[in-house]
């Protein structure tokens, strides 16, 4: 029988585990794994496939038309087309996603025609909707949707409030509604007038006249314009302009007011007698057929009230409320004053009449001198004799 050293079977042990090792396959690199494990989830098409009773039947070629460069200002980010079909009618619906709101409500005042109307009651879709004989639009968060008719019977607004719901709903600030509709007076506002841009080429496009040095558009504005027609107001155009900041709109104020003192504003502006004033970061020119009283009271009625909320450091306490703490406390402190002032009162109410009521008896003040002793006498003889 052969014998291995034992030095020989000690280095067989080690030498085993050191070849498995060697056979075994790398580990995968970072890089390997992430991309081993990605998943790339498509993004949730802008128009579903059903709502209601409508189903899908196929693309549409009819879209959203907007030129390249308004297109490119308003910040689109996609667009959808699709026929649909429900009950033996069809339609087509068009929809476009835009950054926000703001470019959403800014296509759908400029593709909205004269001949449109708003819609009313129940038929209405949206924050706000428009229709005419043959196209409905309206747009909700930061999508602009445009419905047409594609068959031989009419379709009903109120079978697409399904829609509405299952559109992209944006957060924060892109979601947020313009301001300026919001500051218009309503006394004689013609609504089918109402056109809002956020740039030049919108503005422009929107039949805006106000000169863009005037303006200056490289301060980022966003600008509603309005037509009013009878009642106090009077007939006229109103101009409302938002910048970022009250600095700049004070700036523009006085660019606008030199333009109209030196006449060079289009003739459609210097019609009437044109005002202008400011209100915080708005700016708004009344114009074009407005009496001076008029057009002073159009302007004088615009009011910003601004809320804003503050990041604060750690600790940090607002002034208002340092004072309402402090105001908290000197209550309290008084009321503390009182109670005790009280207690002192009453005590003297009650102490110091019995006290008098003792001495007009005759009597101490004190009644410890009323005490009475009670002696048996157990310690010697009785002092009487009992009958």
């Amino acid at each position: 029988m052969v014998r291995f050293p034992a030095k020989l079977a000690l280095l067989a042990i080690l030498a085993a585990p050191l070849s498995l090792m060697a056979q075994a396959p790398a580990a995968p690199t970072p890089a390997q794994t992430s991309s081993a494990t990605t998943v790339v989830t498509p993004p949730t098409p802008l128009l579903p496939d059903k709502f209601g009773e409508w189903q899908a039947s196929g693309p549409a070629d009819t879209s959203i038309h907007l030129p390249d460069n308004i297109a490119a200002e308003l910040i689109v980010k996609r667009s959808d087309a699709k026929k649909y079909a429900a009950e033996g009618n069809a339609s087509i619906v068009s929809a476009t996603e835009f950054a926000d709101a703001t470019g959403a409500y800014s296509a759908y005042t400029l593709l909205r025609t004269p001949e449109m109307h708003r819609c009313a009651g129940g038929n209405s879709l949206g924050v706000d909707c428009s229709i005419s004989s043959g196209t409905m639009i309206f747009w909700q968060g930061d999508t602009l949707v445009q419905i047409a008719p594609a068959g031989n019977k009419a379709i009903s607004a109120s079978s697409f409030n399904e829609l509405v719901g299952m559109l992209p709903k944006p957060r924060g600030a892109k979601g947020a509604h313009p301001l300026l509709p919001s500051r218009l007076p309503q006394d004689g506002l013609e609504k089918e007038s109402l056109r809002y841009a956020v740039g030049a080429l919108t503005y422009a496009a929107e039949g805006g006249s106000l000169p863009a040095n005037v303006i200056d558009f490289s301060k980022s504005p966003e600008i509603i314009t309005a037509r009013y027609h009878g009642g106090k107001s009077g007939n006229g155009l109103l101009t409302m302009i938002f910048y970022p900041t009250p600095t700049i709109a004070g700036d523009r104020l006085r660019a606008i007011e030199k333009a109209i003192d030196d006449k060079s504003l289009p003739a459609s502006f210097l019609t009437g007698d044109p005002k202008s004033a400011r209100s915080g970061p708005i700016v708004a020119i009344a114009a074009g057929g407005f009496t001076a009283r008029q057009a002073s009271r159009m302007v004088g009625g615009i009011k910003y009230e601004a809320n804003i909320s503050w990041n604060k450091p750690e600790g940090y306490m607002e002034q208002f409320k340092v004072s309402q703490a402090a105001s908290v406390m000197v209550q309290i402190m008084i009321f503390v004053i009182v109670m005790v002032g009280a207690a002192l009162a009453l005590g003297i109410v009650f102490g110091g009449g019995r006290a008098a009521i003792r001495k007009a008896r005759g009597k101490p003040l004190s009644t410890m001198n009323d005490i009475e002793v009670i002696s048996l006498g157990l310690r010697g003889p009785a002092n009487r004799k009992l009958q």
